[in-house]
């Protein structure tokens, strides 16, 4: 842990920019073949996309990422009782926390 936080939240790790390309490059594709009225290559893409989504799913390790910092950790054994998933409430938490602290060192004298 880069800041010595404890709470850390599980996550894929997966580049998300590569994770939009494969969807629009899928809508775009079967797009493509629905306007050729080719309804069974249009399907059959949107088919693919998504199993080759579940097998990238199944075969990415997890991180974990540190609420406070976002530093990600990488090769670290947890379990799901361990470490969850993503937690609105505590991310909030955090973000308050940094609310304050921002706000705490402006009203400071210099």
């Amino acid at each position: 842990m880069a800041c010595g936080n404890g709470d850390l939240w599980r996550q894929k790790d997966f580049p998300q920019a590569l994770g939009l390309a494969l969807v629009a490059a899928g809508a775009v594709l079967s797009s493509i073949a629905w306007y050729f009225h080719w309804p069974k290559t249009a399907l059959g893409l949107l088919m693919a996309f998504a199993l080759a989504d579940m097998i990238v799913f199944i075969v990415m390790p997890d991180v974990l990422v540190c609420y406070r910092c976002k530093s990600r950790h990488h090769r670290l054994r947890s379990t799901s009782a361990e470490h969850p998933g993503f937690s609105h409430e505590t991310a909030e938490r955090y973000r308050q926390e940094e609310l304050r602290t921002r706000e705490a060192q402006r009203s400071r004298p210099a």
